[in-house]
């Protein structure tokens, strides 16, 4: 995945990019007619090209961590979610307590709120390990 970005402030070895998003229809704005406006995002990476305020970088993203990232973020509420529903349901059904799917759908949601905390863990050891997912390659003249 390859983007383009603006550099908009540099410090440190850091660089504040600006990334126009793209939208779920590719971005190709002029071929569906759909004129929908996707706002930009603004990424801080680090700088190993030494870009300049002004610039116009090439973005690359590193397909792997993408994808690590992406079942990171969705799949760990999802099988927590799960999780909570069927040991919820197999307990409450054990003790014979009537409604016990209402009773296992709220012990879901509260593993799914639990596993938000799960995940934002996960975020912060992969931020104190610093790996990027995206990273820059050039600047483009």
């Amino acid at each position: 995945m390859e983007q383009v970005g603006y550099v908009r402030k540099t410090s440190n070895g850091m660089a504040e990019v600006e990334v126009r998003r793209i939208s779920g229809c590719g971005g190709g704005c002029s071929s569906c007619g759909g004129s929908c406006n996707m706002p930009s995002i603004v990424v801080s990476m680090e700088n190993p090209i030494n870009a300049k305020v002004g610039d116009y970088v090439e973005i690359k993203g590193k397909s792997k961590k993408i994808i690590k990232y992406a079942l990171i973020v969705y799949m760990i509420p999802f099988v927590m979610l799960i999780l909570g529903i069927i040991l919820s349901m197999n307990l409450f059904q054990s003790m014979n307590i009537a409604n016990y799917e209402n009773y296992s759908f709220i012990v879901g949601l509260i593993f799914l709120v639990f596993s938000f905390f799960i995940v934002r863990k996960v975020d912060n050891s992969i931020k104190k390990k610093n790996e990027n997912a995206m990273e820059m390659v050039r600047v483009l003249e």
